[in-house]
């Protein structure tokens, strides 16, 4: 007798045991079996049971090669696109993501599965701000324990917010913007969601929690913003899925772009800002052709670059989900006003800003030609400095003419790390601004650490307090208020800046010539530039309000146009010059 005729006569009870085992294997049949969203199970179909018809079929494909179950594809033609990203065990996995296309769940119920079937283990998901994070542990995760029995059984103590037992393992919850949350937490598996909205170099406390594990999973998710940083860093290394559809009339598989496949097929008045219902199809992109793309029950995943097996990276642009259509997708186009908001939020792809906030008119303009200045003479009422700190550590001294009252950028300084020696760049940082004797300096706080304490007891001995400032960026980011700088008590040496105002405060500066610049064909000067025009705006939507906010993002190594703006805050407070004014604790 054939095992499949075995498998044919197994009761329904024998069936369902059998794909429990299975489903211990399977993240999709797990899911199916056991989460729920509306009460219906979550097979990324709502409109379709697990019933004894579909156990029926699922039995009999339950012998296929190898024993491997696949699911009928009809349990899974809603959302089929995320089928493969769902079984997809891979250790590193990013999703490079339009807004609203199931990523989210798909990662919490990859989440529910391994701790589930790993006990002994632990997962931490970070979110940009704890108000995510709070939205995402109570709305979802805290609500999912209650979408079946096998769910409900899973919950445990503690069940707070920041941590929450599931089965005998532990899910916790960080968030993004301070490094120290993601230190000392050995974990199994990191989902860095929205990654482009955490904190720059954060993601490398959350790093260092795998490197215990055996598992050592990695899961980065979000929606782009600009090219080549964030998401796009990791996307770009990794093998790149693409999800190709098939012409329903020349059979032509194809990516879906909104270039080639969305066309209008409707008259739509001039100037009209709702459109007409079905203006637009996906249609096939050869003109000759024009078919209907079968967005449902055709699709597969193809790898870009088959050969970088180090990242597996899924592009999810809303142009592959059947339930958005192509008129959806225009209207959102109109909607958003700003194109790279659009080219974001929708098509999933990386965009900048239309505008340069610096280019290279602006510092011809700005340059004053002199030479570095290597000392403080009586021609300076007053000096500053700024310092950026990382492997690598920039600073820029500021001073202010005695003749012209006007400020210079007077020398720039860059020190690397010595390894094994914290302290080492604190010391040759000390030592390059001794001769320049600095009223006022200010240092990044958030990598400072120990440097920063060094600095303060060697540059503000007692009695001279104020001449240090540690300087935190305002977790806000909101440039949609003017946030002014938030100077402490002088003994407490700390300062609270809008990053976004901060940066568009010094661009401005130099368009408007408020200081002079060094001859430009400095080596370090031509450094300053290339970090400075490294800074580009960039709109997105504000979750809370809804409306579109700028903030300033980087497209590359930006350290000097930092450690710059934060010499020029010197400078404005020592100078009473500030448009944005002083507020104190």
């Amino acid at each position: 007798m054939k095992i499949s005729d075995i498998v044919d006569k197994m009761p329904a009870a024998s069936a369902m045991s059998a794909l429990e085992a299975l489903a211990e294997k399977d993240p999709v049949l797990w899911c199916a079996l056991n989460r729920r969203v509306k009460g219906e199970p979550l097979v990324y179909d709502n409109s379709r049971k697990l019933t004894e018809e579909a156990l029926g079929e699922v039995k009999q494909t339950m012998l296929q090669s190898d024993f491997e179950f696949e699911l009928n594809a009809r349990l899974l033609h809603h959302r089929p696109f995320l089928k493969q990203p769902a079984r997809d065990q891979h250790r590193h996995k990013v999703y490079e993501k339009g807004r609203q296309v199931g990523v989210t769940e798909l990662s919490a119920s990859e989440v529910f599965h391994f701790l589930a079937t790993h006990p002994g283990t632990k997962w931490i998901s970070t979110f940009p701000r704890d108000k995510q994070l709070t939205d995402f542990s109570i709305t979802r995760v805290a609500h999912a324990f209650g979408e079946s029995p096998r769910m409900a059984a899973l919950a445990g103590t503690p069940n707070q917010v920041f941590t929450k037992r599931v089965g005998d393992s532990y899910w916790i919850f960080r968030s993004a913007w301070e490094s120290n949350l993601g230190e000392g937490v050995d974990a199994d598996g990191v989902t860095l969601d929205e990654k482009d909205r955490m904190r720059d170099k954060v993601e490398l406390a959350f790093r260092e929690s795998l490197k215990s594990s055996r598992y050592g999973l990695l899961r980065e998710i979000s929606t782009p913003t600009l090219p080549n940083q964030g998401i796009d860093i990791p996307f770009r290394a990794s093998d790149q899925q693409i999800w190709m559809v098939k012409c329903q009339k020349c059979n032509a598989w194809q990516e879906i772009t909104y270039q080639d496949n969305i066309i209008q097929v409707k008259d739509i008045p001039l100037g009209c800002k709702e459109l007409p219902p079905e203006s637009y199809e996906y249609l096939c992109n050869k003109t000759k052709c024009r078919g209907k793309l079968d967005r449902v029950f055709t699709g597969r995943w193809v790898a870009r670059h088959p050969d970088r097996n180090h990242i597996r990276g899924y592009h999810m642009p809303q142009l592959i989900a059947p339930w958005i259509s192509a008129t959806r997708v225009m209207q959102d186009k109109i909607d958003f006003r700003f194109r790279e908001v659009w080219l974001c939020y929708v098509i999933g792809v990386p965009a900048s800003g239309e505008l340069e906030m610096l280019t290279d008119l602006d510092f011809e303009l700005a340059c004053a030609n002199h030479e570095i200045v290597p000392a403080r003479t009586r021609d300076w009422t007053h000096i500053t400095a700024g310092i950026d700190w990382g492997n690598m550590n920039w600073c820029v001294v500021m001073g202010r003419n005695a003749l012209n009252q006007r400020p210079y950028i007077l020398n720039i300084g860059i020190f690397e790390d010595e390894a094994g020696k914290e302290l080492s760049s604190a010391k040759a940082i000390e030592n390059f601004l001794a001769p320049y004797g600095p009223d006022i300096t200010i240092a990044d706080a958030g990598y400072g650490k120990d440097r920063n304490s060094y600095l303060m007891r060697k540059l503000c001995p007692v009695g001279n307090e104020g001449r240090f400032y540690a300087q935190w960026y305002n977790p806000s980011q909101k440039s949609s208020r003017t946030f002014q700088p938030e100077f402490s008590d002088p003994t407490r040496g700390r300062v609270l800046v809008d990053r976004t105002m901060a940066l568009k405060n010094i661009c401005h500066a130099i368009k408007q010539r408020e200081f002079g610049l060094p001859t430009l064909s400095i080596d370090k000067m031509q450094l300053l530039m290339r970090h400075m025009k490294n800074l580009a705006p960039f709109r997105e939507v504000d979750e809370e309000s809804k409306e579109i906010i700028e903030t300033v993002r980087s497209a590359g190594d930006d350290h000097l146009a930092h450690a710059l703006a934060s010499a020029w805050l010197g400078m404005e407070k020592l100078s009473k010059m500030s448009r944005f004014g002083f507020s104190f604790e």
